[in-house]
């Protein structure tokens, strides 16, 4: 039996007994209707044409197969009920206009055992498929109801919430957010924000930063006297006259304190940055928003250079490392603080699972820092040439503002940085007496090197 949904013709000219025909066929508009008449037929059927049946030809098959169907039509009968007290009332509060509800409410509610539990669990995964498959649109409960009752379900893969308006644009960008969105959030503020991410404004903070520092690095490695791509060596050997790297003998030229983070040092230096930016700073830009990233990865940049200027007072700084880490330092204390709540899709295969899990996104994140830092420890104290100069304080100073802030910045995405129980306030002050303190130090201590008062062309021109 399948479930068409013939349309009733409407022609001035049709009799009475073809309009009344048409509207019986009507199955899916007139489903409650269907069932009630056909049970009355079989209970009719059964109680004065079963006796007959069976003293005539002894046919007890007929029996069985009406048993089973009676069975059958019972069952459905039930689930359908089920649906109407337990389901229904959810596709009436998540209004789409109309008996609506958007499929990443649906996954969500799948989730929960007292629903799964109410539905067949074939059905249950037959679901998930269609909301996997349409993410970004809405299931009507008609077309959620026809899944539940083993209806055909070929079409919903290609219509499904096609009165809605949706675009295929804005289902391949909810499906290409859950991918690259996954752990960076809860699991269910990743999949409210999929329905709704349209990547305007697109994720450009990283990607700008990015490019400004494959520039900065391809110009002073070809343009400049006696510099050449290398592996752990870019900065040109006349950096002692470059403009935007930190120089102990020129902090009085403060923006230092930022632009040194264009400049690295080696081809590997620059691609590790690169990966953490990537990989890690573009999907947490397109969670929480490029203000929130930018906010970190600055801090990280200042907290990192001051870091130096403290600890590590007489060498030279280049490197990104510093806003790179405090991504890090902030990724990985919210992820640690989130973990119950983070890749709790119980449909999705148990190897997407696990690779998907917080245990190995910690081993990978620590890979990349044990690695990065081993050659910047390396470069420090044991490479001999202008790489000795660099100083690797801003790690450290990085990731423990990543660490301070991430709580407060890339936790939760609905809730504002100080509205996390004091926390963003308490943050700010301690920025602010970090950022004070290294200030007053950097004023007040006498054992850095000599300032050089030189103006900045007759130092650049040297």
């Amino acid at each position: 039996m399948t479930d068409s949904e013939p349309g009733v013709t409407e022609g001035a000219g049709e009799t009475r007994q073809v309009k009344l025909k048409n509207l019986q066929r009507s199955r899916s508009k007139y489903r409650m209707m269907r069932w009630r008449e056909m049970l009355m037929d079989y209970g009719q059927m059964y109680g004065e044409e079963g006796k007959s049946r069976t003293s005539r030809s002894g046919s007890s098959s007929f029996f069985s197969v009406d048993g089973d169907l009676m069975a059958k039509r019972k069952a459905d009968m039930e689930l359908r009920r089920t649906l109407e007290v337990h389901f229904r009332p959810l596709f009436q509060r998540f209004v789409y206009g109309g008996e609506k509800i958007a499929c990443h409410d649906l996954r969500r509610v799948l989730r929960e055992p007292d629903y799964r539990s109410l539905l067949p669990p074939d059905k249950v995964h037959e679901l998930v498929d269609v909301t996997d498959f349409n993410m970004g649109r809405s299931v009507k409960y008609d077309e959620f109801v026809r899944i539940v009752l083993g209806r055909t379900t070929d079409d919903l893969y290609s219509d499904l919430g096609s009165s809605d308006g949706d675009s295929k644009q804005e289902t391949c960008l909810a499906g290409m957010y859950r991918v690259v969105g996954r752990n960076t959030a809860q699991q269910n503020i990743v999949e409210e924000k999929a329905e709704k991410y349209r990547c305007l404004p697109p994720p450009f903070l990283m990607v700008l930063i990015t490019v400004l520092q494959i520039i900065m690095y391809v110009w002073y490695t070809t343009d400049s006297e006696g510099a050449s791509i290398a592996a752990l060596d870019g900065v040109p050997s006349n950096s002692s006259n470059n403009s935007l790297m930190y120089i102990p003998t020129r902090r009085r030229e403060v923006w230092r304190f930022l632009t040194y983070s264009l400049l690295h040092q080696g081809c590997i230096d620059l691609l590790l940055n690169i990966i953490i930016q990537i990989l890690l700073g573009v999907p947490l830009e397109m969670t929480y928003s490029w203000w929130r990233v930018g906010i970190v990865y600055l801090v990280g940049i200042i907290i990192g250079s001051l870091g130096h200027s403290v600890f590590d007072r007489s060498k030279y700084l280049v490197g990104g490392a510093g806003g790179a880490y405090a991504l890090l330092g902030g990724h990985m204390i919210a992820l640690f603080q989130n973990r119950k709540l983070l890749n709790t899709d119980e449909s999705e295969g148990r190897k997407m699972h696990l690779l998907c899990s917080l245990v190995v996104r910690f081993i990978l994140l620590l890979a990349i820092m044990i690695l990065q830092v081993s050659l910047a420890v390396y470069r420090r104290w044991w490479m001999d040439g202008i790489s000795k100069r660099i100083g690797i304080a801003a790690h450290v100073g990085g990731f423990i503002a990543g660490l301070t802030l991430g709580p407060a910045f890339l936790k939760d995405p609905k809730l504002l940085p100080w509205q996390h129980g004091g926390s963003g306030i308490l943050d700010l002050f301690l920025f602010l007496g970090v950022l004070g303190a290294a200030i007053i130090f950097n004023i007040a201590y006498d054992g850095y090197p000599d300032e050089d008062f030189t103006s900045l062309s007759d130092f650049l021109n040297n």
